[in-house]
């Protein structure tokens, strides 16, 4: 019995079991029946989004886009640069009168060749004509710098030929022979030529100071020759060129490295076209000397008598590293830098067009110029129908260094002897870097000296930009309104050497024009020696900067930018007027109207800021004096506005340095543009820059500096220049290093009563009163995407 009942108590577990089996089963499968459920209804739902985003990226079309040049046809135009076709032209004209012997490129001295060419400015007058009253067209001209090694004496000369549309320009001197003379010429790859040939020996005389000293460096395999340390002379006749010695930058031997000069330096003799008397003298190690020549340097060196250098071992594999300007891969990306950033991009295409170098937009038209020496510039402003500016154009950089050493001390570059577009620097387009991808690009032409043959340079581009800003805006109670600021941008990279500089002339809606200039590139080092007996106990820095590398400091200089602004307010008719900003007395502020004795009762206080006006009659050099404010305008007293204003601009120097040489200095002469911020003239056809091209190379006699236009004719209601320099002081720290990021200075034209009331309210822009009696919005973009990002887009 017991047995029988522990029988039926296990089956009857063994019962339980498989029921509570059963209904475990059955929870599980209706738990995986309602996830599978759940899963089938995400997934579902998850494909009809994503079928719904399918459709609306399908619907996505490519971004409206039109070619904005109308026609590329330069030689049509009044201020185009020079085309290549002219170049040639010209130059087989100087051929056919015997001024130069050939097109054969460039090796000696003593050939007469062309070292420059570029368009000659067209006289104002009849250019004038031409435009306005539908006078005959003004032909096109080339200026052409030929040097003349095979003429007795040799010299510089410049010849005007033209018109270039005719079959047989015509050749006319514009200098005296002899008036340039040939040691004033500029420098070129051919006299560097001559330069190496003659230096060479004496390297080989020095290789052994240059291992030891120099980490093992051996010339020229490991070092190159700088020559640039100019000027090369005080006087015209004069030619000394001083050199110093450097370390490549990078394997290719095409880049020099202006970071890691060396305290090895001389001078070279060379005036004349025989450089079989050329002599190199005036040696230098370390700042001792001078030597008469390599062999007495390197007798001393060998002595032991001098104190010496030696660069630490392996220094030289760690050159390319310090200068070359990648993206160092030792230090990780910063956060989302793996994702592109943001764009602007045309959603209906250019709303600007080209027509050879005429450019309209937003009521805006003007036309580009250009030439490799003296760089970019506009011509016959306008905006709605009214000329503002007959010329705006860039003309002299100047570049004065400060240096404790034998070769790099008293530098100054005026930059447009070496050519402010093109030549023998490279000056193209860096593709997304200068300008957005969708940027119009025009090219400009240039003479090589060497291969004495025409080139064309992507230099110029052109494009709309959003300024992610408000150019108005106001929110009241009754209403927010405002207007996106847009603009037309023109903007000309260029190089010079180690420095890049960008040129940019950026159109506004509401009619102000900015003219910007900003600096790049790498500095110009200088050696830095810790034992310098001029260096005091702190090895940071000297009297001419800091020290930022191993045996790298960086001197003190200054970038100063001159322009030519030949302001037209309505027409040549103008006058420049001070506003002078004061503060004194109730009495004083009202004495400037009427003449009155007591001061009106309802005035708080007896003292208060005013202004006070003053007409310029006479040319004057103007200097920017923040404890006696201006400012300054050119009106035209004939044309007045609504309200019985004279019409004019203002001229508006963004934030500048001032020239801080005294005038005991040699070169301020020649540099006398840089003692002013604004200078003011009455217009004339022979004063078309602010230097002549040779002066910095004569500087105790220079022939075209800005003083010797200050001549104090009258310049009231006259055709004026204004002359503006803007610029900043450079103190090169270690941030410097591979490469100063960009800094930036300029002016702005500005309306000063031009108008009746603001000028942008002829356009589109968004608005929105309250009880919504009164709304307006910008067009508004569709949704599309750029042909060029094509790849990017899933669904297009």
């Amino acid at each position: 019995m017991v047995a029988d009942a522990t029988k039926k108590t296990a089956s009857s577990d063994r019962i339980k079991r498989i029921c509570c089996c059963q209904f475990l089963g059955a929870l599980i499968f209706a738990i995986g029946l309602t996830v599978g459920l759940l899963m089938g209804i995400f997934v579902y739902h998850g494909q009809k989004k994503e079928s719904q985003s399918f459709s609306l990226d399908r619907q996505i079309s490519q971004c409206h886009t039109r070619n904005p040049i109308i026609n590329s046809d330069y030689e049509s135009s009044v201020f185009a640069p020079l085309t290549t076709r002219e170049m040639v032209k010209a130059a087989f004209s100087l051929l056919n009168q015997s001024i130069i012997t050939s097109f054969d490129p460039a090796t000696d001295l003593t050939q007469n060749f062309i070292i420059c060419m570029y368009l000659h400015p067209p006289e104002k007058v009849k250019v004038l004509n031409y435009l306005d009253n539908g006078g005959p067209r003004v032909g096109r001209y080339a200026k052409v710098y030929v040097q003349r090694g095979a003429a007795s004496p040799p010299d510089v000369m410049e010849y005007k030929v033209g018109p270039l549309g005719s079959d047989t320009p015509t050749v006319t001197a514009l200098t005296q022979e002899g008036e340039i003379h040939f040691n004033a010429r500029s420098y070129d790859l051919v006299e560097l030529t001559h330069y190496d040939k003659l230096v060479e020996k004496d390297m080989d005389i020095l290789a052994p100071l240059m291992a030891e000293s120099f980490d093992g460096a051996v010339y020229p395999r490991d070092l190159y020759i700088f020559y640039f340390n100019g000027p090369p002379g005080v006087k015209a006749e004069e030619r000394e060129t001083r050199f110093v010695i450097a370390f490549w930058g990078f394997d290719d031997k095409n880049d020099m490295d202006l970071f890691h000069f060396l305290p090895l330096s001389g001078t070279i003799h060379c005036p004349g076209t025989d450089s079989s008397q050329w002599y190199t003298y005036s040696f230098y190690y370390l700042n001792q000397g001078p030597y008469r020549n390599a062999s007495d340097l390197m007798e001393g060196y060998s002595r032991g008598s001098m104190k010496k250098v030696k660069l630490f071992k392996g220094f030289r594999e760690t050159i390319k590293s310090r200068i070359f300007p990648t993206r160092d891969e030792r230090k990780p990306l910063r956060n989302f830098a793996h994702q592109p950033g943001s764009r602007s991009y045309q959603p209906d295409g250019p709303r600007y067009t080209v027509a050879g170098t005429k450019v309209r937009w937003m009521d805006w038209e003007f036309q580009i110029g250009a030439g490799q020496m003296r760089g970019a510039s506009l011509f016959d402003v306008r905006f709605k129908g009214e000329r503002i500016v007959y010329e705006l154009s860039s003309s002299e950089i100047v570049v004065t260094y400060a240096n404790d050493g034998s070769a790099q001390n008293g530098i100054i570059y005026t930059d447009s002897t070496y050519g402010l577009l093109g030549g023998d620097f490279p000056t193209l387009i860096l593709s997304d870097v200068d300008c957005p991808h969708y940027a119009t690009v025009l090219n400009t032409s240039y003479w090589s000296s060497t291969t004495q043959t025409p080139g064309e340079l992507q230099s110029i581009c052109i494009f709309e930009a959003d300024g992610q800003e408000p150019l108005w805006r106001h929110n009241a109670f009754s209403f927010a309104g405002g207007l996106r600021n847009r603009y037309l941008i023109v903007r000309v990279p260029t190089v010079v050497g180690n420095y890049d500089y960008v040129y940019e002339f950026r159109f506004q809606l509401d009619g102000k024009l900015f003219t910007t200039v900003s600096a790049t590139g790498y500095i110009q080092a200088a050696f830095w020696d810790a034992d310098n007996p001029h260096v005091g106990s702190d090895k940071t820095k000297t009297p001419f900067g800091y020290r930022i590398s191993d045996y790298a400091m960086g001197p003190i200089h200054d970038h100063t930018f001159g322009f030519k602004v030949d302001v037209d307010i309505i027409n040549s008719s103008n006058t420049f007027k001070l506003i002078n900003w004061k503060a004194g007395s109730i009495l004083e502020a009202l004495s400037t109207q009427v003449n009155i004795q007591e001061v009106p009762p309802y005035f708080v206080y007896n003292q208060t800021r005013f202004i006070k006006w003053e007409t310029l009659q006479r040319e004057k050099g103007l200097k920017l004096n923040y404890d006696d404010q201006k400012f300054w305008t050119i009106v035209n007293e004939k044309e007045k506005n609504k309200w019985g204003v004279e019409r004019g601009f203002q001229i508006v120097p963004l934030q500048t340095a001032a020239q801080t040489l005294t005038e005991a200095h040699p070169a301020m002469k020649a540099l006398s543009f840089t003692k002013y911020h604004c200078a003011v003239t009455k217009r004339k056809e022979e004063e078309q820059h602010l230097t002549l091209l040779h002066d910095i190379n004569r500087i105790s006699d220079p022939k075209g500096h800005l003083d010797l236009m200050l001549d104090k004719e009258g310049i009231v209601n006259e055709d004026l220049v204004t002359w503006l320099t803007v610029g900043f002081l450079h103190v090169p720290s270690s941030e410097d290093v591979p490469m100063t990021t960009k800094v930036q200075t300029g002016f702005l034209l500005k309306p000063f009563n031009f108008f009746d009331r603001t000028a942008s309210f002829d356009m589109p822009e968004y608005f929105e009163s309250r009880n919504h009696e009164n709304v307006d919005h910008e067009p508004a973009p569709e949704t599309c995407y750029e042909e060029k990002y094509k790849k990017f887009c899933k669904y297009c």
